[in-house]
């Protein structure tokens, strides 16, 4: 072997060097890279029925686990993460970036929106407020099964005056889409699932119900 080829040689075994340390590198930095669902909710259209309504907002979390993600979800990913990268969209317009939520943060940030979309003041004294709005959480969770991402959510809402329930909805719903790659599908059936049944809430409807 020549001079030329030697060179060539050793030339070669660098650059395989190089290639398997870049792949390590990416392996390792995929492997560790933390997964988590974007939602992106959708408000109902403004509304102005609750008016000059003064609310003090409580969310309770009454789910039987604490974990969004169930076990198929955690078996699939060793990194995913419990919160969720929310986002809003009013109407057609883009989805404005809001912030990453633990569940129950995320679920009052959600109501509050829905209840100030309805023209309702939200009200840090309980004693200046025309009700109590508890919005008790069931369930939310997403799963992965087969292949397929499986979202649940379910909670109560109760409109309260001096501890007495004066009305209640409550509210559930599961969707299911088939994993192809990656979250993009667990992020759009969380979104739609999620946006459909938090716009199910009729609040003038609780108040009327409420005598209110």
């Amino acid at each position: 072997m020549g001079e030329k080829d030697i060179g060539r040689g050793k030339v070669n075994h660098r650059w395989i060097g190089i290639l398997g340390l870049l792949g390590m590198l990416f392996f390792t930095q995929a492997c560790s890279s933390i997964a988590y669902v974007q939602l992106n909710d959708r408000l109902p259209a403004k509304a102005s029925a609750l008016d000059g309504k003064k609310v003090f907002l409580t969310v309770e979390d009454e789910r039987k686990t604490k974990d969004f993600a169930a076990r198929g979800v955690k078996r699939e990913f060793d990194n995913f993460s419990e919160s969720l990268a929310y986002s809003l969209s009013e109407g057609a317009g883009p989805g404005l970036r809001m912030g990453l939520y633990d569940v129950p943060s995320l679920v009052k940030e959600a109501i509050r929106l829905r209840v100030e979309n309805e023209g309702a003041e939200i009200v840090v004294d309980k004693k200046a407020a025309h009700a109590e709005l508890v919005f008790a959480l069931k369930e939310f969770s997403l799963d992965l099964v087969e292949r397929k991402w499986k979202v649940r959510l379910g909670y109560e809402a109760r409109l309260v005056k001096n501890g007495t329930v004066l009305a209640r909805q409550v509210a559930t719903g599961e969707a299911e889409r088939l994993k192809i790659m990656g979250t993009d599908q667990a992020d759009a059936v969380v979104a739609d699932l999620f946006a459909d049944v938090m716009n199910r809430l009729n609040l003038p409807k609780l108040f009327q119900e409420a005598g209110l």
